[in-house]
C-alpha cells in the first residue's frame, strides 16, 4: 500500500523522524533532467494570471462563502506548485533509520541543508549514497552538500563503477571547482557493487541493475520487509530492449513504486534516440512489463514549461492494462510512504 504526501511547505526544515509504522518513505528532491532548470518570470506570470482568473470564477459563484485556503487546495497541477528545476536526487528512508540517497543532482543540496543540523550535531550521522552515473546531472550538487563538510559524518558511496571516486575528486579539480574533494571533512567509503546481486545496507535489500544510457547508468531495487521501491533514471526503453528486461524481471519485478525516466514525448523520443532518455509511453510499458504498482514519471526536459510536462504525461502516459497503474508526474518534495 502506498501514502502520498503534498510537497512540503518547508523543505527546509528538519526531516520527518521515523514512526513506529513499518514503512519506506520516499521523498523527491530533483526532478530535472539534463540542466538545473530554474521557473523563468514569463512561466510565473502566465501561472499567476491563470490563478488569479480561477480565484475570481470562484469569488463569483460564492463571494460570502469564498476562502483562500481551500481555493488554493484545488488549484490543479502545475499551478498548485512549481515542479522544480533541480536536477535528480531521492531519498529513501527505511524503518530502521538507514538514510540512503540516490545521485547528486543539484537536488541534493536541498537534502543537505535539511540535514545539516543533524551533520553538525552532536551524534554521528551515517549515510549511504547510491549513483547510478556521473553524468553533470547527477553529481553537480555534491560540493554544494552540507553534511559532507562535517568530521561528524560518514559517508558510504555504492555504485558499479570502478572509478567512482576519481570522477568525483575530478570534478572539483580548481579548474572546476574552488574546493578539493578530499578537503571535505566527512568521513567517506567506496564500495563497487556487481550487477543483479544482492545487497545490505541495514534492513534494506538492495539490487543493482543495468540500464541503456550513454556511458553506463545503473538502477537499483530496494526491499524492506514486503516494500518494494525502483528508481530507474537515467534510462532509453526501446522495443528491442524487451527481451532483456523478460530476463531480469524474475529479479527486479513487483515494486510498489517506480521512479522513472520520462524526460520526452513521442515525438521527442522518436528523434532523439542514442540521447539515452525515454518518452513517457514507454517509461509506462516499462513499468507495466515489470508489473509495477505506481510509476512516478520524473527526468523533466529542461525545456518543456510545467504545463507542457503535465499536457504530454496526460495525454501519452496511458497504461494499457484494465485497471492500470498509478501514473504521478513527479514534483520537488513530493514523498510516498510504502506500507506492508
Amino acid at each position: 500500500m502506498i501514502s502520498e504526501f503534498s510537497p512540503s511547505s518547508d523543505l527546509n526544515g528538519p526531516i520527518l523522524e521515523s514512526s513506529n509504522q513499518l514503512s519506506m518513505k520516499i521523498t523527491l528532491y530533483g526532478v530535472r533532467g539534463s540542466l538545473a532548470t530554474p521557473q523563468s518570470s514569463k512561466e510565473e506570470r502566465a501561472k499567476l494570471k491563470q490563478i488569479l482568473q480561477l480565484a475570481r470564477q470562484n469569488w463569483e459563484k460564492n463571494p460570502k462563502g469564498f476562502s483562500e485556503e481551500e481555493f488554493l487546495e484545488t488549484l490543479p497541477m502545475p499551478l498548485d506548485q512549481h515542479l522544480g528545476g533541480n536536477t535528480t536526487c531521492v531519498a529513501v528512508e527505511g524503518q530502521g533509520g538507514e538514510r540512503i540517497i540516490l545521485d547528486m543532482g543539484t537536488g541534493v543540496r536541498v537534502l543537505g541543508n535539511q540535514l545539516a543540523p543533524l551533520a553538525f550535531g552532536k551524534d554521528p550521522l551515517h549515510l549511504s549514497i547510491l549513483m547510478s552515473h556521473t553524468h553533470w546531472d547527477h553529481i553537480q550538487g555534491w560540493p554544494f552538500f552540507k553534511p559532507a563538510y562535517s568530521p561528524n559524518t560518514s559517508i558510504d558511496f555504492y555504485s558499479c563503477l570502478p572509478n567512482l571516486e576519481e570522477r568525483l575528486k575530478r570534478q572539483q579539480h580548481p579548474e572546476h571547482f574552488p574546493i578539493s574533494f578530499d578537503m571535505m571533512a566527512s568521513k567517506k567509503s567506496f564500495t563497487l557493487w556487481q550487477e543483479l546481486e544482492s545487497y545490505l545496507i541495514g534492513n534494506l535489500k538492495i539490487i543493482p541493475f543495468q540500464l541503456r544510457h550513454p556511458g553506463a547508468c545503473t538502477g537499483y531495487r530496494i526491499k524492506e520487509g514486503n516494500r518494494v521501491f525502483l528508481f530507474c533514471t537515467d534510462v532509453e526503453y526501446r522495443e528491442e530492449d524487451r527481451e532483456s528486461l523478460r530476463q531480469i524481471k524474475p529479479k527486479i519485478a513487483g515494486a510498489d513504486l517506480l521512479v522513472i525516466d520520462g524526460q520526452y514525448s513521442n515525438d521527442e523520443a522518436e528523434k532523439k534516440q542514442g540521447w539515452g532518455h525515454t518518452s513517457v509511453a514507454k517509461a509506462v510499458e516499462f513499468a507495466e512489463m515489470l508489473d509495477i504498482k505506481s510509476v512516478v514519471l520524473t527526468h523533466h526536459e529542461p525545456d518543456h514549461l510545467d504545463q507542457e510536462v503535465v499536457e504530454i504525461v496526460k495525454k501519452e502516459a496511458k497504461p494499457l492494462k484494465a485497471n492500470g497503474i498509478q501514473v504521478y508526474i513527479a514534483k520537488e518534495g513530493l514523498s510516498f510512504e510504502l506500507l506492508d
